[in-house]
């Protein structure tokens, strides 16, 4: 009995090790996305904080007119300084904010359902995919819903 009791106790000791480190990959993955998209590309234009959280081959993806269209992340970055540049000092707005509907991380991969409101109203839907790097998870895609 006291050796079933302990296999029992073992097994669950055992299983939870990676729910614990999956909800910690979950979290990361979550800061990721609010340091370089949310604030860093929408709210705050963070460039440094963009470049650490977009991959270079990042791209988004949109259905344009029956084909796919890709933004490269460089464009996206681009268009950031300009805004900084026409803000010229101007104290940033945290007017986005997102609401996550899914986040699956398995292994070394993430995929984040997220819906993302300007000023309360319901922007987009946003699907990010997600690698888990050497330096941490970055965001690789990003396909879109405008609402």
């Amino acid at each position: 009995m006291k050796s079933f009791v302990l296999s029992v106790a073992l097994l669950f000791a055992f299983n939870s090790v990676p729910a614990k480190a999956q909800s910690t990959d979950a979290e990361l993955v979550q800061q990721v996305i609010q340091s370089a998209y949310i604030d860093g590309f929408a709210n705050l234009v963070d460039i440094s904080a963009m470049e650490r959280g977009f991959h270079p081959s990042f791209e988004v993806l949109r259905l344009k007119d029956g084909n796919v269209e890709k933004t490269p992340i460089a464009h996206w970055i681009a268009g950031a300084k300009k805004r900084v540049e026409n803000a010229a000092g101007a104290a940033p707005q945290i007017i986005y904010t997102g609401k996550y509907l899914q986040l699956d991380v398995t292994g070394s991969v993430a995929v984040s359902k997220l819906e993302v409101y300007k000023s309360d109203k319901l922007a987009y839907t946003d699907y990010l995919s997600l690698y888990k790097f050497d330096e941490g998870w970055r965001i690789v895609s990003k396909v879109s819903h405008s609402h």
